[in-house]
């Protein structure tokens, strides 16, 4: 008798239903998302924002890493990367955060508190090289895909892209293979280190 079904023998050949890591990284991201949003839905607020003043922002660094690794604790940091300049972010948050402050303006940074959150907000950054240095001239940049790249490692060079949140349009971004380095333990770079 043939059957068929989970861990089953099909004639002599025993099987089960696997899926595949293509499979398994989408859902761990989907895992990761719904934790981040649990945890700080203020997260689609500011995605909502930026995106009705046509900037496009992205959480970034330690806690999407965090939220993938299952290790997000009630207080992590919420740190995003925008195309907005610093006054703009300035725009995008007055009337609905309790506070911000500059951090840094020269490098694009702008913070901001909302409740016991607190939030850090950079417009996105570049570096170039002089052929004779290597200390980088650090500018305001175009797009995610850049800064990410100048991150220290694959593993804290990924982002939850906030599109339209009214529409479930958050995307994670992961240009470097983080994900796969994270699951297996290994720290690389985003970029060798002639780039």
């Amino acid at each position: 008798m043939l059957t068929a079904g989970l861990g089953l023998k099909v004639g002599l050949i025993q099987w089960c239903i696997v899926s595949t890591p293509e499979q398994r990284l989408a859902d761990l991201q989907r895992t990761a998302v719904r934790e981040l949003m649990r945890v700080a839905p203020v997260i689609d607020e500011v995605g909502r924002r930026f995106a009705k003043a046509g900037h496009s922002i992205a959480l970034v660094g330690g806690s999407v890493r965090d939220a993938l690794l299952g290790r997000l604790s009630d207080s992590f940091d919420l740190d995003f990367a925008t195309s907005a300049r610093p006054d703009e972010i300035e725009r995008c948050l007055t009337g609905w955060v309790d506070a911000t402050w500059d951090i840094g303006r020269e490098f694009g940074t702008i913070g901001a508190r909302i409740g016991v959150k607190q939030l850090e907000i950079t417009t996105y950054r570049a570096d170039s090289y002089q052929a004779t240095s290597r200390k980088p001239a650090v500018a305001f940049g175009d797009s995610l895909l850049g800064d990410l790249a100048r991150r220290d490692f694959t593993v804290n060079a990924m982002a939850l892209e906030l599109g339209n949140p009214a529409s479930g349009s958050r995307e994670f971004v992961d240009p470097f293979g983080g994900q796969h380095d994270l699951a297996a333990g290994v720290l690389r770079t985003p970029a060798t280190p002639e780039e």
